[in-house]
């Protein structure tokens, strides 16, 4: 290949680090050592990476690149690359030039990869004029002569302009050279990545086959790659795995590469890929019928084809090279591979019953009875996602309907479990439209429901549990009880006041379950109790759209019998107090139930719980906790498909965002949540009305409280009834604020006592303290102070540290205004504390400028030539407005938007400060 130079590249997923690792070398940035060996498995992308860190070269390298899988001869490809540079050989002593020029001319080059042609192509590089960067790809594939010439040519780069980047599969190959070279590996990419890199692939899988997508490939990208393409052109919803024999007919290198070994070794590996993974290599070794013999493995290992595990696994370099080991034998070779895999002794019986499926020319009710009897989790060798597999098998090789379905029942409730929500929900189709048995409809439409809600889908998750208990109603009292509450959780997401009513409707009938299911559910029988009266506080609500659920009843924290009754008892107190907003119990309570995030795996079913866990965390004040949360959730979201738990994430972190003054992250986070992810329907209710408060937030940091006053008005409709019957309360003293900020006080007043009335029968804490935070702002004289006081002084507001800094911030500007400067300042250097500790920005501006006014000793009022610190437009703006013209009359005059001029003042005030317009007099009299 000739001298290369490329000017762009795609980004690459997931491999930043590695990136910046091998840009360092080319740049020969400080530090940077001359020459960097990559080691990565086939297809693991070292050579896009190759090509990335060309890209990414300082105008005036140049880049030379020579790869290493070709039928060539190395010092023929070696010549090709070197010859636009052959002119630059006169310069070189004789010497070297007689070794480049025997190279240039083809003639014998005996020592083609000895320390004398390393001498000359360094010297013939750095006789150019530019510095020189040689890319090496695959060097273990050029033989066994590469390992000398590549020491001997990084033994000369030290104190030279040329760099060199090598590639290699395998570092053993090179043998002690590679310990002579600095060297980086290229990991397999993680889940998250591996999500990210098959979103973005132009043929998508069905959800069905996602996540099996992303497991099989293991982190390799070439595996994803065509695991996608092949999935997605064909748009089948199951999964194949190695058995899928188009996925080697993409890539004949490696069909050639299987079809060079001997046959003894074609027939071990043939075995290996029709085995789950789980069988030894002793295992594999006998049923190829080379008893101990393990000498035939050992061209497979020396290609990198395979490699052995410490406790005796076969693994392949990735599920491609695995599927055209599997497709190298015809039908009859690949059942006779089950069939001896499954008469191994000692083999357990979930593998042994997985591989006579796999062999039998048709359905089969022994075989079917063996996989659903092995399939449980204490014999199964892996997890739900195992006995997923097992269980849709089972389901496959069933002669009669009511058997399958009731197998694929359990096999999607299984995969939901295992994390799996599309593969879940393909696996429902059967048992919705076939099982004549009510509650295996009811525990199929069950698992359903989950995965709809999962996919931010509510109004279709109370639809599927409806045609169930409003058609052939379960006789299993426990799935009757799990179904109501997985409506209750839709019913809460969709905020619609029909499904509260359809819970009414239902609980009225419900009887509590005394004996637990012979379905898997997600909830022991011990806490049905729970289960309804978490059903109960969304039924009660059904009486108007503005009712709200009571206050959480505390009974609820004692503690239940067993670790799994108790963790259920948790996470289900943990949702009613969060509803409730008692979210320091919900915070602790869900806390305990997620556990260390870093094995956030470890939830199972329970991901949903990450949600009011994060909103709690916020609005409790735990923002470091919250932070930390954050990062770890949103790629188990992400990977999982969950899009409902993954908008609440980032709703939650436009909202922190926002709080603490980055519009930019707050508006990126906002776009994020509200986009529309394949599969899944615009926000729910609850999550839109979350993400109008992050833009009524974001508004009131940009300035615009104008825009605020809208966006936060947006939650509640014309009437004062919530737009969400427990997220839009939370607003109240948000819109109340940016009322009174643009004026428009009189116009929310109604609206804030029509809201009051709604809000304040029986309230929690939180709302009765925000409610009269609203109606002091938008109140005056004694009447206010009072409001002021009880929103201020309750010992329960503690625990909303944000909620009561604002309090304090508007009484002490209140205060301040009433001329009482000492009692302002208590107040206000209280709010400070908390914003400063928070990081809540604009507000700690807000309250600095306030403490100025009231004449704090260390911070003087703001002095008249404080304009002197403005710029000439903004010295203009405060003119005008002073003279007692609004935002939208000084935008005419000025040619500006009225949202400019917002902004302008919003920023000119802490500078001069001042809080209201009409102080701006003070400095234009």
């Amino acid at each position: 290949m000739a001298m290369t130079v490329v000017h762009s590249a795609p980004r690459l997923i997931g491999r930043d680090c590695v990136i910046a690792a091998l840009s360092a070398v080319v740049n020969n940035a400080p530090g940077a050592p001359p020459a960097l060996l990559v080691i990565g498995q086939a297809g693991i992308g070292k050579t896009a990476l190759l090509r990335r860190a060309a890209a990414g070269a300082d105008d005036g390298v140049q880049v030379l690149w020579l790869a290493g899988a070709s039928s060539s001869p190395v010092h023929v490809r070696l010549a090709t690359v070197l010859w636009p540079l052959r002119h630059h050989c006169e310069q070189l002593p004789w010497g070297l030039q007689r070794v480049l020029r025997n190279l240039f001319d083809g003639g014998e080059t005996p020592h083609a990869y000895a320390a004398p042609l390393a001498d000359a192509v360094v010297a013939l590089l750095e006789a150019t004029s530019a510095p020189t960067v040689l890319l090496v790809d695959d060097i273990d594939q050029w033989g066994s002569d590469a390992g000398e010439f590549l020491f001997a040519l990084v033994a000369q780069l030290a104190g030279t302009r040329v760099r060199a980047l090598f590639t290699a599969r395998r570092r053993d190959v090179l043998g002690g050279v590679a310990r002579s070279i600095d060297s980086i590996d290229v990991p397999p990419l993680s889940a998250a990545s591996s999500a990210e890199l098959l979103d973005v692939q132009p043929h998508q899988p069905d959800r069905s086959v996602r996540g099996e997508v992303i497991r099989w490939s293991r982190g390799n990208p070439l595996a994803l790659i065509e695991l996608a393409r092949a999935y997605g052109r064909n748009k089948t919803r199951t999964f194949h795995g190695a058995t899928m024999n188009e996925l080697a007919g993409h890539h004949p290198v490696f069909v050639n590469q299987i079809a060079a070994l001997p046959a003894d070794t074609r027939k071990l590996l043939l075995v290996a890929a029709a085995a789950t993974g789980y069988e030894s290599i002793d295992a594999i070794t006998r049923a190829a019928g080379r008893a101990d013999d393990f000498a035939h493995w050992q061209p497979a290992r020396a290609a990198g084809i395979v490699e052995f595990t410490d406790d005796r696994r076969v693994i392949f370099a990735n599920a491609i090279i695995r599927s055209a080991a599997y497709a190298a034998g015809d039908l009859g070779m690949q059942r006779a591979a089950h069939v001896a895999l499954a008469a191994t002794p000692g083999l357990k019986e979930s593998l042994r019953a997985w591989h006579l499926a796999a062999a039998a020319p048709g359905p089969d009710e022994e075989i079917a009875q063996a996989l659903e009897q092995s399939a449980t989790i204490s014999s199964c060798p892996g997890t739900e996602l195992e006995l997923a597999r097992a269980l849709q098998r089972a389901a496959e090789m069933s002669p009669q309907r009511g058997d399958a379905a009731r197998r694929y029942a359990q096999a999607a409730s299984a995969a939901n479990f295992g994390g799996d929500p599309g593969w879940a929900m393909a696996l429902t189709d059967v048992p919705l439209r076939e099982a004549q048995d009510a509650d295996v409809a009811g525990f199929a439409a069950l698992t359903r429901a989950s995965a709809l809600l999962q996919y931010a889908r509510p109004t279709e998750a109370v639809d599927t549990v409806r045609s169930i208990l409003d058609g052939r109603r379960p006789v299993d009292r426990h799935l009757e009880l799990a179904l109501l509450y997985a409506a209750a959780g839709a019913a809460y997401y969709s905020g619609e006041l029909d499904h509260r009513r359809d819970l009414r409707r239902w609980l009225e009938t419900l009887e509590l379950p005394t004996v637990a299911s012979r379905f898997s559910l997600p909830f022991p029988v011990g806490v049905a109790s729970l289960q309804r009266a978490h059903i109960a506080m969304y039924a009660e609500t059904a009486g108007s759209a503005g009712a709200r659920p009571r206050v959480f009843d505390r009974a609820l924290l004692r503690p239940q019998p067993g670790t799994p009754a108790n963790m259920a008892r948790r996470l289900i107190a943990g949702a009613m107090a969060y509803s409730s907003e008692d979210t320091a119990v919900a915070a602790q309570e869900l806390g305990i139930v997620v556990g260390d995030v870093a094995s956030l795996d470890g939830l199972r079913g329970f991901t949903f719980a990450l949600a009011p866990l994060a909103w709690a965390l916020l609005d409790t004040g735990r923002w470091e906790e919250l932070t930390h949360l954050l990062t770890a959730a949103a790629p188990i979201s992400a990977v999982r498909s969950i899009t409902l738990v993954d908008r609440e994430i980032k709703a939650c972190t436009a909202a922190l965002l926002a709080f603490r003054g980055d519009v930019d992250g707050a508006s990126a986070a906002l776009k994020e949540a509200r986009a529309v992810a394949p599969g899944s329907a615009a926000p729910p209710r609850a999550t839109e009305v979350a993400l109008m408060r992050a833009s009524g937030w974001i508004a009131v940091v940009s300035g615009d409280f104008e825009e605020a006053y809208r966006r936060f008005g947006a939650m509640f409709l014309s009437n004062a009834d919530p737009a969400h019957f427990v997220i839009s309360y939370r607003a109240v003293a948000d819109l109340a604020w940016a009322a009174t900020r643009c004026g428009r006080t009189e116009e929310v007043a109604p609206l804030l006592v029509r809201i009051s009335r709604q809000v304040m029968v029986k309230p929690p804490a939180r709302l009765r303290l925000l409610q009269h935070q609203a109606t002091a702002l938008a109140t005056a004289g004694h009447r206010a102070e009072r409001h002021y006081k009880l929103a201020v002084f309750d010992p329960a507001g503690e625990q909303w540290p944000l909620d009561r800094a604002r309090a304090r911030l508007h009484y002490g500007e209140w205060l301040r205004r009433a001329r009482r400067p000492a009692e302002a300042k208590l107040l206000l250097s209280a709010a400070l504390e908390v914003f400063e500790r928070l990081g809540v920005q604009p507000l700690s501006e807000i309250a600095r400028s306030e403490l100025r006014a009231a004449g704090v000793p260390d911070t003087a009022s703001a002095p008249r030539n404080a304009l002197h610190a403005l710029t000439a437009q903004e010295r203009q703006i405060v003119a005008l407005a002073a003279s007692g013209l609004t935002n939208r009359e000084i935008a005419e005059r000025l040619k500006l938007s009225p949202r400019t001029i917002a902004s302008h003042l919003y920023h000119v005030y802490p500078k001069l400060g001042v809080t209201r317009r009409h102080e701006l007099r003070e400095f234009t009299s």
